[in-house]
């Protein structure tokens, strides 16, 4: 027991600083950098707001536009993201894996802490901005279900991360591949329109993307009354587990061949 609590303790202090060197690399020195983390999501959020008013369209969950797009975007980019982040963390970390106490999961552990707290901030604020503009009536359905939204999109982008961090790593093309599949999920996950309240035929073609239901489950813990029929908790659940297990298992066989130098 004393042995793990040392190297507990060891792991911890190896991630803190792993944390700290990371929000310096991403965000810089100066107040410009945290500034940019809040405005971009809000950039945004605003400029499809303005644009579906401008058609005329409305919600169809009632409120503000600004509150149906910022609760697609929240989860999306939880996912997107923690996939996206993770994917270059070895390699952006190769001369720290030389080290024998940083292992390539301290690595992905203080990426995954960093941006699920950098994600929640920046919803906090913007949901604030939100509230004060009585855009949203500071009302939500499930705060429970909006933890679990938070904590399974989570587990979904790091485990697709860690697959992705792998194969990045092998492959450096690999990369460029993901993000023009990433591309045209940002437009068929249902950010701007309600998955819930889609044809039966779109429904099923949406039904095998993840997100899609990720979002579904948001909209359904935020929005009082509303409940998706499309949503498949199993399938979502299914789907995380088993992406986390295969990212583990790729990253825990390719331990080895990461931390050799070049």
């Amino acid at each position: 027991m004393k042995e793990f609590r040392k190297a507990f303790s060891v792991q911890r202090r190896v991630v803190f600083a792993l944390i700290l060197r990371e929000t310096k690399t991403r965000y810089g020195k100066t107040r410009i950098g945290y500034l940019w983390a809040l405005f971009e999501p809000m950039a945004q959020m605003l400029i499809f707001a303005a644009i579906f008013s401008f058609i005329g369209r409305s919600s169809p969950l009632g409120g503000s536009v600004a509150m149906l797009v910022l609760t697609g975007l929240f989860p999306y980019n939880l996912f997107s993201n923690l996939a996206t982040q993770l994917m270059n963390a070895l390699e952006s970390n190769r001369v720290l894996l030389s080290y024998p106490h940083v292992t390539p999961f301290d690595v992905m552990v203080g990426r995954i802490i960093l941006e699920v707290a950098a994600q929640i901030v920046v919803f906090s604020f913007v949901l604030l901005i939100l509230a004060a503009q009585n855009f949203w009536d500071m009302q939500v359905a499930s705060t429970m279900s909006v933890i679990m939204v938070i904590l399974v999109g989570t587990a979904l982008g790091a485990g697709l991360g860690l697959v992705n961090a792998v194969l990045a790593y092998n492959f450096p093309s690999y990369a460029n591949i993901f993000g023009l599949v990433m591309r045209p999920m940002y437009f068929l996950s249902g950010i701007f329109f309600v998955v819930g309240y889609m044809s039966t035929d779109i429904q099923n073609i949406m039904y095998y993307n993840p997100v899609a239901h990720l979002i579904e489950w948001f909209r359904s813990a935020m929005y009082m009354g509303y409940e998706s029929t499309f949503l498949d908790m199993q399938y979502l659940l299914n789907f995380t587990l088993f992406i986390v297990f295969f990212g583990l298992l790729l990253l825990r066989l390719s331990r080895h061949q990461i931390r050799q130098p070049n």
